[in-house]
């Protein structure tokens, strides 16, 4: 029981402990279902008035559930229901095998789970997925079956105990409604309590102990984003200036760089090489769907991420002055809480 519950507190605190580094951001209802794959651990029983002990061994077997839940950000909260099915493999009472024995444990689990996405932007990581983890409590109905040749029914019983479960996995967007994950889900309880059933005065107390590996599809049902329109060709400069401006744009809420914003950028850093030093401007925006707050240090990510790929191919990091102008300065006014794409972006200007 103690390597199980420390399991699942070092689960909350990972979760938990990255909060105060989060900002309010845009927020959605979801709605998700979910199946996958799980393997129960072998389970002990303890009976009562001094019998001998039972172990039993379960097969591989399905799960199935859906979830519905409130996004904030890189927070989502939801609640989970979750069915459970393993069949009877081996049953041992007192040290013997059961000859002719069948049976099945279930579970039927209803959670309320924390989530939270990590952006691998901020790292300077460019990737299609973003991993994700948490921590779930709630209430487990174990369900008891087993049969032998010749006696009939050994256990058939249920008992609702405490459960707790740590998940780790992988999102991909599909579109911005849709997104598919991938998690592996521990999910234990206290140990339940069951009677036999031909002697209803004896009991058997046990654990249970599950690994799953889950995907799920999830439907958002907020506004999606509008779609990226490519920027226009800046006009020309005027003959007696040369300033130069590029504009790498970004997906809702991402400081990853996208296939086009790089080219953009292979285009910027040509600019640089071929003519004399200068200082260059790097400076990062968004649009108005976040706090302030957030939106500040959003608009600087993506400034360093663009900063960073240009030093990457040949532009000295001390020739580029980089900030954030966080939701300051849109290139189309906008109410706040619009997702405009065209103020997502990092403007390289060139003097």
């Amino acid at each position: 029981m103690s390597t199980r519950m420390t399991l699942a507190a070092g689960a909350c605190l990972a979760v938990f402990a990255s909060i105060t580094s989060s900002g309010a951001r845009a927020q959605t209802f979801y709605l998700g279902g979910e199946a996958g794959w799980n393997t129960l651990e072998d389970q002990s029983s303890k009976f009562s008035g001094g019998l001998p002990s039972a172990h039993s061994k379960y097969d591989s077997g399905y799960a199935v559930g859906a979830r519905a839940g409130y996004e904030m950000g890189p927070w989502r909260f939801e609640e989970e229901y979750n069915y459970r099915n393993n069949g009877l493999n081996r049953l041992n009472i007192g040290g013997f095998n059961v000859p002719g024995v069948s049976g099945s444990r279930e579970a039927h689990a209803i959670m309320t789970n924390v989530i939270y996405d990590v952006d691998l932007g901020q790292f300077g990581i460019n990737s299609p997925v973003t991993p994700h983890i948490g921590a779930g409590v709630g209430a487990v109905d174990i369900i008891d079956h087993a049969k032998a040749a010749g006696v009939g029914q050994v256990f058939n019983d249920n008992d609702w105990e405490f459960g707790y479960q740590a998940i780790a996995g992988l999102r991909y967007n599909v579109t911005p409604n849709v997104a598919l994950d991938l998690d592996y889900r521990y999910l234990a309880t206290t140990d339940a309590s069951f009677k036999v059933p031909s002697v209803p005065a004896i009991k058997y107390r046990s654990n249970y102990e599950n690994h799953t590996l889950m995907a799920s599809m999830v439907y958002r049902f907020g506004p999606p984003a509008p779609p990226i329109v490519a920027p226009p060709a800046p006009p020309a400069p005027p003959p007696a200036i040369t300033k130069r401006t590029f504009l790498v744009f970004f997906d809702w809420d991402r400081a990853t760089i996208t296939r086009e914003g790089m080219t953009i950028i292979q285009q910027a850093a040509n600019a640089y090489r071929s003519g004399a030093p200068v200082q260059i401007q790097v400076t990062g925006y968004t649009d108005r769907s976040g706090s302030p707050g957030y939106n500040q240090r959003l608009s600087e990510r993506r400034a360093n991420a663009v900063a960073n790929a240009m030093a990457g191919m040949g532009v000295p990091r001390n020739d580029m002055a980089v900030s954030g102008r966080g939701e300051n300065d849109n290139r189309v006014p906008t109410a706040d809480g619009v997702r405009e794409p065209q103020n997502r972006r990092v403007e390289i200007v060139f003097p």
